[in-house]
């Protein structure tokens, strides 16, 4: 029970199967008090009651929810210790066909609500704390069709780096978490046979494919400060080392 007595605000938790309901899930049963945020509060709620936490329907492109989220987690919590954000979704289109369109709402949601997180969270941490965000193997390597979707992971990644100088004397640290590919409810398309296993695992080097566990438990490490004090601005692969590589063409 590490995190007793703490808040910690996830967002992008109101799936089933994805890296905000597994962050969730570890935080609580460390002992934090877990506000679960995303778009849909059905599943939110179910969430919340399993943890004995708070629900908090929040669209991270929009933000006053942002705003509102946070206030409503510090008024029914007390405090904010810990911010998670994990929303995000995964937009596809080679460079070819992009337009202004097809753009602008990963931007909204990946990188001006990322950015906009990140400031709330902060504003709301009265005694320091940890914010993350879940970043994405696509933003080390290139691959096809994901221009839109890797720059503005890449961009909140270096942003990442900039709160931590700016926010270091408050004693909030800022990290991100690079995901490798894992099965969840947004790459759900891609694991309906063998063949995206078959093609990753030859590149990762611990030669399996990653769970929504493996990332939940390097966030528990990075929102404990007494695990890791003294770590801020830092991008954190969790991909089996796939890293060093490349992705399959």
């Amino acid at each position: 029970m590490s995190l007793k007595g703490k808040t910690a605000v996830v967002i992008g938790a109101s799936g089933t199967n994805n890296f905000g309901v597994a962050i969730a899930r570890k935080l609580a049963e460390n002992g934090c008090t877990v506000v679960v945020s995303g778009r849909r509060i059905e599943p939110l709620r179910e969430l919340a009651s399993e943890l004995g936490g708070v629900a908090v329907a929040c669209d991270i492109s929009d933000e006053s929810q942002i705003k509102k989220l946070f206030e409503t987690a510090h008024a029914e919590t007390g405090s904010v210790d810990i911010a998670v954000n994990s929303a995000g979704g995964l937009a596809a289109a080679p460079i070819s066909m992009l337009t202004k369109e097809l753009i602008q709402p990963t931007l909204d949601v990946s990188f001006t609500g990322a950015l906009l997180f990140m400031r709330y969270a902060a504003e709301h941490m009265d005694t320091g704390g940890s914010v993350m965000t879940i970043s994405s193997l696509t933003a080390r390597l290139p691959g096809p069709a994901l221009a839109v979707y890797a720059a503005a992971r890449s961009g909140i990644d270096f942003a990442i780096r900039v709160a931590a100088v700016e926010y270091g004397a408050q004693k909030i640290r800022f990290n991100s978490i690079a995901a490798g590919l894992i099965h969840t409810d947004m790459t759900d398309a891609m694991f309906q046979d063998d063949a995206t296993n078959k093609r990753f695992i030859p590149h990762i080097p611990l030669a399996r494919m990653g769970n929504p566990n493996d990332i939940a438990e390097t966030a528990l490490w990075l929102a404990d400060d007494e695990k890791s004090p003294f770590i801020t601005g830092q991008l954190i692969d969790v991909s089996g080392g796939q890293h060093m590589g490349r992705l399959p063409q």
